[in-house]
């Protein structure tokens, strides 16, 4: 069957905005998971898109999800990383991971503090980063202490 003319493609190739969520990565140091918070698409369409699926890279993109990738730039991803927020705003991820039994060094491994600066974190003092409470709702969706929804909500 070929593609008619008047009919509107409904995916585009995945291959350049693949590209532009790799050069984001390198370019702020955010990782994946925090560019499909801030472009408001699931986690695994975007881990999909960079990893592909059973050794195949994924070929094609929604148009909408390739809208949402490219209206992040560089400089939106370094703002999520300004340590201006009160560090209340992760005390109850914090909470609920290290009832989980997260310890405060893996904490202080995915936020890329040091161990002082964790405890100081989680126990609510000094300031974060938005990138920082959105790793750790990350971190709670993945131990299905918060739907991924619910973490998307608040970031």
């Amino acid at each position: 069957m070929e593609n008619s003319p008047h009919l509107p493609t409904l995916w585009v190739s995945a291959a350049p905005f693949r590209y532009h969520v790799q050069h984001l990565m390198a370019a702020t140091g955010v990782p994946w998971q925090v560019i499909a918070v801030a472009a408001d698409l699931p986690q695994q369409q975007v881990r999909t898109l960079l990893f592909g699926r059973d050794g195949h890279r994924r070929p094609r993109l929604s148009p909408y999800a390739a809208r949402r990738l490219l209206a992040l730039d560089a400089l939106q991803l370094r703002k999520l990383q300004v340590r201006d927020l009160p560090a209340h705003f992760v005390t109850d991820s914090a909470d609920a991971l290290l009832a989980h039994g997260v310890t405060l060094v893996e904490i202080a491994t995915w936020l890329d503090l040091d161990l002082y600066s964790a405890r100081r974190l989680v126990s609510g003092g000094g300031e974060c980063s938005r990138t920082m409470d959105i790793m750790l709702r990350l971190a709670c969706v993945q131990r299905g202490l918060l739907t991924e929804p619910e973490s998307r909500e608040v970031a």
